[in-house]
């Protein structure tokens, strides 16, 4: 049986849908595009409801009580279950995907259903898939990633996150893609992973009702670590599919003051008039002692130090 497949965001911020939409709505194995509304801001909330408008693609799922935080998406959870669908979590911020992205995580679940509950694409920043990508010869990095979604490099280091991109960008602009691209696959069980774009059928969420994310939980948490080993099946990153992630909390405000990774991604996919306003919660001088101290609290036991400083260690190179 062929499943309709509809991508699911939990929206969002105009900045980084301007970008998604361009990948969502130029890939034809994706049925619909249903943007989940936890808008934290009106001028948001009124670019989704235009983006529906103009789109039939598109479709604005609303529930009640919604506050924007990251619990309040646990509700939309539960709509996700159509048996003859597979859906597909992508993140507000997701500013590249592979071509039919839609039919590459469709087609490989399809053939293993029984065996695994999520799918995810390897991931252009996320802590998992940079640790993957530096062990298996992807990316040249002195950086200590460690195999953990918390990892203080890998999750957390708005400098390192920077490096990543541009490595990436540079491979987007030589026709380079493939090169991140890998010929396996890679179980996750038992660890936080970062859900930053996973599949799943519709079916499993019809069986399990509130269980498959229960409101109140962290829903990365659970559903990467917490359901796997509830239903005694693992969670599957796949080698051939890829995205690229904008931006953890961690690292989103330096990259948005201090780096042109959005603009750049902005113009791979033609949008070249796009603009943004971003409101800083400190001013430069106050978010630079904040990131001073973050700094001397990590690195001063000398974990991370060497000959080298610490800009060199974050350094990002395509192997």
């Amino acid at each position: 049986m062929r499943h309709k497949i509809i991508a699911v965001t939990p929206a969002g911020r105009k900045r980084y849908l301007e970008i998604l939409k361009n990948y969502i709505l130029k890939d034809n194995s994706i049925d619909e595009w249903h943007l989940w509304d936890n808008c934290r801001k009106e001028e948001d909330r009124k670019y989704i409801e235009e983006l529906e408008k103009k789109h039939n693609k598109i479709k604005v799922i609303r529930v009640e009580k919604t506050d924007g935080t990251n619990r309040s998406v646990n509700q939309f959870y539960q709509l996700t279950n159509d048996i003859n669908t597979f859906y597909i979590k992508i993140d507000d911020d997701i500013v590249y995907m592979t071509e039919n992205l839609g039919e590459k995580l469709y087609s490989k679940a399809l053939s293993e259903k029984d065996n695994y509950v999520w799918w995810s694409p390897l991931v252009v920043n996320n802590a998992i898939c940079s640790y993957i990508f530096k062990h298996l010869g992807v990316i040249d990095t002195k950086a200590p990633l460690s195999a953990q979604a918390s990892c203080f490099i890998g999750w957390r280091s708005p400098v390192f996150c920077n490096n990543l991109h541009n490595a990436f960008l540079n491979s987007i602009k030589n026709n380079n893609i493939s090169h991140w691209l890998l010929n396996q696959d890679f179980e996750v069980s038992l660890s936080r992973f970062s859900i930053n774009t996973i599949g799943y059928f519709g079916e499993t969420v019809k069986k399990l009702g509130e269980k498959f994310c229960p409101l109140g939980v962290d829903d990365e948490e659970y559903i990467s670590a917490t359901l796997p080993l509830l239903l005694g099946k693992p969670g599957k990153i796949i080698g051939s599919a890829l995205v690229s992630h904008f931006a953890f909390n961690t690292q989103e405000e330096y990259l948005l003051r201090y780096s042109n990774i959005l603009d750049e991604y902005a113009k791979i996919t033609g949008l070249e008039k796009f603009s943004y306003q971003f409101k800083a919660k400190d001013s430069r001088f106050v978010y630079k002692v904040k990131k001073l101290v973050e700094y001397v609290k990590t690195y001063a036991a000398g974990e991370l130090f060497d000959k080298e400083n610490s800009e060199s260690l974050l350094s990002v190179k395509v192997k």
